[in-house]
């Protein structure tokens, strides 16, 4: 790899003029397209008034081109927590400009596209930055339940970028691809800052599905990837693993942390590691670890220069570390033990901030946008869980007397909807509530006090909705199996996937097929990694499909196939280990 250069001296040092930067929708971007894109927009940022500036990107290559044209500027950069139409618009009222892509949906006026055709000024020299005086705003959720401002110095991002080349430097990756976005603390720093000082190649598109990853790691140099729990665990039924261990060099997960069972599946086929990080955005990264023992998984390890503390009520997190914006300990919201050897396991979140896909999310946020409303005088939100589904959030609603004569004339489905349409601008679609209760008034201990397990009980009448087809049909002989199913609407995997038109996910048709194949073959061996899987029709709720399964005892391997009539739907391989 190239030398180090911190992002402060970066633009001042430079690199060879063909050295590889970013791979982005317009192909290879070299060190000296790069150049000349920032000297560009910060010529025209030179034209443009106010200190305050907030970049909206997707596109990583882009948000790197904004971010150093602004600093370079002297512009204050502002990132947002999402992309969502209120919260950028609550953003843009701040601030003096727009750096974007494109102006669609954004305030006029206030935007600057990120680039313009034939723009370079050759003659517009870098010099080095103030690394304490350029400074970063990026927002997170709080517990005050609105996204906080978290205002970081250069410095703490680039003393973090450090310490993540020392440690994770040698692994031999020459670039860095991403599921995450690019605008988060988490890929800002692992997907944009960290290839950028190091020299490796960054991936200006997010991977969104599972199947894109080993087709575009087959054609990047020894790629590293930066994802999250969310995207492994749906890609893990999915990805063949000795195949994606060939490419790979490197891998992180960060936003939560990763289920031990699904990070030892990993660590023990792939090559490399996938390393977790535990951090937030207050805070940067705090620990790492590496999990192959999914029942005795390793306690966190503080990174270099971290140092970590429980608080006065000798249970919550503290943090002491050069990535923090001020001097002295930070406390986190996470309870935790800190054993002999200064290594520490977490115990749970002390506040109401909650992990939705490795996003956080404010159950106060929510509950302060639905009490503005006329038709509600209180609410709870609450995370409900359950077996074999994702996380999705209830609300527990008392309503106005104009909410209940609503209810009355129309139904509870209009309340629901025109509260749903209300937080949609402002929310993420994972953090918009799934199932609501409308009730007089909220459940009270003995004590007074409302319990998440009391507002958890109001849910339970039509909790544990079925998670399996029902089968209508089946014809079977030793080795083949043929399965009627009807795939009833209320199916919890219907739930939010889509909005518009709700499909089986690739993920149940897997898991289905698994749970058949071990019932009607008898397969006790483990599972390995699934093979030729395609995708070639969607499956509609209600609809009613065939399970055809074939087993090769011998070999360990699965065939599946899911169909209607003449049209085939999807079909893979899954090897399990042969039997002895």
């Amino acid at each position: 790899m190239d030398s180090f250069i911190p992002i402060s001296r970066l633009l001042a040092g430079g690199r060879p003029p063909d050295h590889p930067v970013a791979y982005s929708v317009r192909g290879l971007e070299t060190w000296e397209a790069f150049q000349g894109a920032v000297r560009g927009l910060g010529r025209r940022l030179e034209a443009a008034e106010g200190r305050n500036w907030l970049i909206v990107c997707e596109d990583a290559y882009a948000l790197a081109v904004a971010l150093l044209a602004a600093l370079h500027g002297g512009r204050r950069v502002v990132f947002p927590a999402n992309l969502q139409e209120g919260h950028l618009a609550e953003l843009a009222a701040k601030v003096e400009g727009v750096l974007a892509m494109s102006a669609a949906g954004l305030p006029e006026g206030k935007v600057l596209e990120v680039f313009a055709d034939g723009e370079e000024d050759k003659d517009w020299s870098f010099g080095e930055l103030d690394a304490e005086a350029c400074e970063i705003e990026l927002h997170t959720s709080g517990s005050t339940g609105r996204p906080e401002a978290v205002l970081k110095p250069l410095r703490c991002l680039e003393s973090e970028v450090e310490v993540l080349e020392a440690i994770f430097g040698s692994t031999g990756a020459e670039s860095v691809l991403a599921t995450v976005p690019a605008y988060h603390i988490y890929g800002l720093l692992f997907r944009v800052l960290w290839p950028l000082s190091s020299g490796r190649t960054l991936e200006a598109q997010a991977i969104a599905f599972p199947e894109e990853l080993i087709a575009l790691a087959a054609q990047r140099p020894a790629p590293a990837l930066v994802s999250s729990p969310a995207f492994l665990r749906r890609a893990l039924p999915i990805l063949d693993l000795q195949e994606l261990g060939r490419y790979l060099r490197g891998a992180f997960s960060s936003g939560g942390p990763l289920p031990p069972d699904v990070a030892a599946a990993y660590n023990t086929v792939l090559d490399c590691d996938i390393v977790e990080v535990y951090g937030s955005t207050e805070t940067g990264g705090i620990a790492r670890r590496v999990v192959v023992d999914a029942v005795a998984p390793p306690p966190w390890a503080p990174m270099p220069g971290v140092a970590v503390g429980l608080a006065e009520d000798g249970q919550t997190i503290t943090v002491r570390s050069p990535f923090l914006a001020t001097d002295g300990v930070f406390e986190t919201g996470d309870h935790g033990e800190i054993l002999a050897d200064g290594r520490f396991v977490l115990r749970g979140r002390k506040d109401r901030i909650v992990k939705l896909e490795e996003r956080r999310v404010s159950l106060i946020e929510i509950e302060e946008r639905l009490r503005r409303h006329d038709e509600v005088i209180d609410v709870r939100v609450l995370p409900l869980e359950a077996s074999g589904a994702r996380t999705t959030l209830g609300a527990v609603v008392v309503p106005s007397e104009q909410g209940w004569l609503l209810i009355e004339s129309t139904g509870k489905r209009t309340l629901r909807e025109r509260l749903h349409r209300a937080l949609k601008p402002h929310l993420e679609t994972l953090a918009l509530p799934r199932r609501w209760r409308f009730v007089r008034r909220l459940p009270e201990s003995a004590q007074g006090k409302i319990t998440a397990a009391a507002l958890a009980d109001l849910f339970q009448g039509t909790y544990g909705r079925r998670t399996e087809p029902e089968i209508t049909g089946q014809i079977s002989d030793a080795a083949r199996v043929t399965l009627g199913m009807r795939l009833d609407p209320k199916l919890i995997y219907f739930d939010g996937h889509f909005e518009a038109a709700a499909i089986l996910p690739g993920v149940a048709q897997v898991d289905w097929a698994i749970q058949q194949a071990r019932k009607w073959f008898s397969i006790r061996g483990p599972f390995q990694r699934i093979e030729a899987l395609k995708f070639f029709h969607v499956i509609p709720a209600g609809a009613c499909v065939e399970m055809a399964l074939e087993f090769d005892a011998e070999k360990g391997r699965l065939t599946f196939q899911y169909r209607r009539g003449d049209v085939t739907h999807s079909s893979g391989r899954i090897r399990f280990e042969p039997a002895s």
